[in-house]
């Protein structure tokens, strides 16, 4: 009976927050609405129906699917690089300081760059449709390094202690003691990456007049002053991020769960 009952209490709890949200978005909306209807029109401010009808033209298009696609492989093609570099070399500089001495200019200096400056300059040494790819790593790369170099540094002192009193290898004090601890820190990195990759790839797509690519029918848009396609390619840059991020999101708590119950040095 109490199992039941804790059940039919989650279940309706689970239910109220999705209603909750769904009257966040609902509120927004109408407020868009509200303020289309205000400005009365649709130059300046499509309204939400105005929106979705763009994105429905849009989507009767196969380059409307090429240019999704590019985009994707470009924002994941940067952000995998990135943290994947990002989370062995910041192993790397937290464990070992003269490489971190070495590391740390270039990172800071990398941090402190404007982006359009990157993308600028990229588009100098290298083809347009590379560029999005490459600043998204560049930019993102810091990210994932500053991320990891903490959580190395922020490691439990004692079963480090632990460690080197039973002589266990370097290898396994890596494995199954530097990991777990960096791993929160990786997952945030991760996240915080999927979103600015977003950005920066859409504006080096921009930048870089890079085709096909979603950046490039938003500049167009813009260009020929179809306010509505604006407005629906940012709609659909923004469902696209939130999806691969509730992904994201999905899959590491999928591992977390399978990873339940392991201890540092089995």
């Amino acid at each position: 009976m109490k199992i039941s009952t804790f059940l039919e209490n989650s279940q309706q709890s689970r239910i109220k927050k999705v209603l909750g949200k769904i009257g966040v978005a609902f509120f927004w909306v109408l407020l868009w609405a509200l303020a289309a209807r205000w400005v009365n029109s649709p130059l300046v401010l499509p309204s939400p129906l105005k929106t979705l009808e763009g994105v429905v033209t849009l989507a009767g298009d196969f380059e409307f699917f090429v240019s999704i696609g590019v985009t994707l492989l470009r924002v994941f093609g940067g952000v995998f690089i990135s943290v994947a570099l990002g989370l062995v070399l910041g192993l790397a500089g937290g464990l070992n300081k003269p490489f971190y001495e070495i590391m740390n200019p270039f990172v800071s200096t990398i941090k402190s760059l404007p982006v359009v400056s990157v993308i600028i300059l990229i588009n100098l040494w290298i083809a347009s449709g590379l560029v999005p790819l490459v600043v998204t790593f560049l930019i993102c790369f810091p990210v994932t390094w500053t991320n990891v170099v903490q959580g190395v540094r922020s490691t439990d002192k004692k079963l480090l202690q632990m460690a080197k009193i039973y002589n266990v290898e370097q290898s396994k004090i890596i494995s199954d003691i530097y990991l777990p601890s960096v791993k929160p820190y990786a997952v945030s990195a991760l996240m915080n990456a999927i979103g600015l990759g977003w950005k920066v790839t859409v504006t080096a797509e921009v930048l870089a007049n890079a085709l096909p690519s979603i950046g490039m029918n938003l500049y167009y848009a813009k260009i020929y002053l179809e306010t509505d396609l604006l407005f629906s390619w940012t709609l659909i840059i923004v469902i696209c991020s939130l999806v691969i991020e509730k992904i994201t999101l999905y899959m590491i708590a999928r591992n977390n769960r399978k990873g339940d119950g392991q201890c540092p040095l089995s």
